[in-house]
């Protein structure tokens, strides 16, 4: 089949019928027809029965959509990739970062950037890690802001700064802000945040380093703000960076952690260099918040 015909096969498993799969792909339906009727002899396959005035896919159209599906989605990834190089956007900067960050680091770095580049204007995206490194690659994204992110071909980063991580808990309790062993951490009610994105890795490689990887935790949310959420209501403590902790709308309690752990702030873009002024002059006032 060729990518012609399985865009086509797509446009129809998608809408379910011949003329609503040519209305998304701005096409005739007789074009679409053909067109998979060619599909069909290549692949040599019956890909739809027609049932009441319906087409209802086989069970070879099934697997093969699922077989496909990686195809198309980088197909539309390209697709992105060549609509924004076409834009070439002056005077726009898109930024993404993590959501905690969203809340906390930068509204006061668009604030100040604001103040000396008024005629600039910004688009803010909220994103998880990989989805800020896809964004970048497609260039739907000028400039991302992650935690630890993992290395990617394509991608250049920097070291804004560091930001502790904290022990979260409710607001009333006794300890106050007194510091907390990851030993006395792990041995009461604790929530964990997995080992899917970076801040969770680090903190597991951590805790399996001192040999406190053996102890399970009460809650596990892989939303941080969950997490922290569960913490103000006193479910268990949680282990965050402290720009997250201190986010939040609910009060919480916000502790040091010994042995202490820090994560690194990172500002992202692709390879070859932040190409305006007003890319390299937002990451100098992120940095200069570290500062």
């Amino acid at each position: 089949m060729r990518l012609r015909h399985i865009e086509v096969f797509h446009a129809i498993m998608r809408t379910g019928s011949l003329s609503k799969a040519a209305e998304l792909l701005c096409v005739s339906q007789p074009a679409v027809s053909k067109v998979l009727a060619h599909a069909e002899r290549s692949a040599g396959l019956t890909l739809f029965n027609r049932v009441h005035g319906r087409l209802q896919p086989t069970r070879e159209a099934e697997l093969l959509f699922s077989e496909t599906q990686k195809l198309q989605t980088n197909l539309d990834s390209i697709r992105d990739l060549a609509r924004n190089l076409a834009r070439q956007p002056e005077g726009h900067l898109r930024i993404g970062c993590l959501p905690s960050l969203g809340l906390s680091l930068i509204p006061p770095a668009i604030e100040a950037f604001r103040g000396a580049y008024p005629r600039v204007s910004l688009r803010i995206q909220t994103r998880h890690t990989e989805e800020l490194l896809n964004a970048l690659l497609t260039r739907d994204l000028d400039l991302a802001v992650a935690l630890n992110p993992p290395a990617r071909p394509g991608i250049a980063s920097a070291e804004l700064g560091r930001t502790p991580v904290v022990c979260v808990g409710p607001r009333d309790e006794a300890a106050g802000d007194a510091p907390m062993t990851l030993q006395a951490f792990v041995e009461g009610d604790w929530i964990g945040i997995g080992n899917a994105d970076p801040l969770g890795e680090m903190i597991g490689n951590a805790l399996e380093a001192l040999g406190l990887d053996g102890h399970a935790p009460a809650v596990e949310a892989h939303t941080w703000h969950v997490a922290r959420a569960l913490a103000a209501r006193g479910i268990g403590h949680a282990l965050l960076d402290e720009l997250t902790a201190k986010s939040g709308a609910e009060a919480v309690t916000v502790r040091p952690v010994t042995p202490p752990l820090s994560v690194g702030v990172f500002a992202l873009w692709r390879d070859g260099g932040l190409t305006s002024q007003a890319g390299n002059a937002f990451v100098d006032v992120l940095r200069a918040h570290f500062a």
